[in-house]
């Protein structure tokens, strides 16, 4: 999808010349942020063509994301491209930031997925760091191929018993639902420990996970499962996804926390592997 896109955004620019240097009217919305705008509009684009009829509405959707991501409104947005197709110097300019923004995206993505396959991925030494190397926007409904995502980051030698995590998410329910986050932390000894919790309304939240035994760490899994009644339409934008790793000294006192339960938390068993992200048209598959 990454690559077709990319090609698009070329193509646009080769047709785009210089235009008249009128200044700008305060109602437009400035180049910076009309970047970003275009930037999530593309990708609904790539994503949207790959939808099957009965889920048509979902363009609808995405799109009232978007304009409730950047705080527009659909008139405001409309009205500026035609002032930016009517000034195309700066539409121009645009486009040639998104096409190096996509390019930098696929090579991303292309050496990501080399690492996986090669075993090579290896993660940042340090007592607080980033540990999360996959997407950080996802779209679940209710389809059942669609309706969950899964992860698991394989520990490597920057990994320490009684390390911990802070997985967080930014959740937006375009229809009405409520799904699980669920994180799970497993030891040398096949020992394990979880936490899990509901997510009910919009808004970010979070799962911290201590993981207080003294064997190393084998690897953190986690899932976000969107739940809806055979008879609903469901959908929902997780974005924002990271995860943060603490290195904790054996004598720190860390801030209280929810109780975790001493047992894992197992994904629902449903028919749902494959995952309908908002990227690349290269998947990423979570093993």
């Amino acid at each position: 999808m990454i690559r077709k896109i990319h090609g698009l955004i070329l193509t646009i620019g080769l047709f785009i010349i210089v235009g008249c240097g009128d200044q700008m009217p305060d109602e437009v919305i400035p180049p910076a942020q009309m970047e970003n705008i275009l930037y999530d509009y593309h990708l609904s684009l790539g994503m949207s063509a790959n939808l099957n009829y009965t889920d048509n509405y979902m363009k609808t959707s995405y799109m009232n994301y978007i304009y409730q991501k950047h705080n527009i409104t659909e008139a405001e947005f409309d009205s500026s491209m035609v002032w930016y197709t009517r000034h195309t110097g700066e539409l121009a300019a645009i486009y040639t930031n998104l096409s190096e923004r996509f390019r930098k995206e696929k090579q991303h993505v292309t050496m990501f997925l080399e690492a996986r396959q090669e075993g090579e991925f290896v993660s940042m030494p340090g007592d607080t760091v980033s540990v999360w190397p996959y997407r950080t926007l996802y779209w679940l409904t209710s389809t059942p191929l669609n309706n969950m995502f899964t992860f698991e980051l394989t520990a490597d030698s920057n990994f320490h018993s009684k390390d911990a995590f802070l997985w967080k998410a930014n959740y937006t329910f375009l229809a009405e639902g409520q799904a699980t986050m669920a994180l799970n932390v497993m030891f040398d000894n096949d020992s394990v420990i979880g936490q899990s919790k509901q997510i009910v309304s919009s808004g970010m939240d979070s799962i911290y996970l201590h993981s207080d035994s003294a064997y190393n760490i084998r690897k953190v899994q986690g899932f976000i499962y969107l739940k809806a009644d055979s008879s609903q339409i469901a959908s929902l934008l997780v974005n924002d996804l990271s995860m943060t790793k603490y290195h904790m000294e054996k004598d720190s006192v860390e801030v209280s926390q929810d109780s975790i339960p001493t047992t894992q938390v197992r994904e629902p068993k449903i028919h749902s592997e494959k995952l309908k992200e908002i990227a690349p048209d290269e998947k990423i598959r979570l093993q």
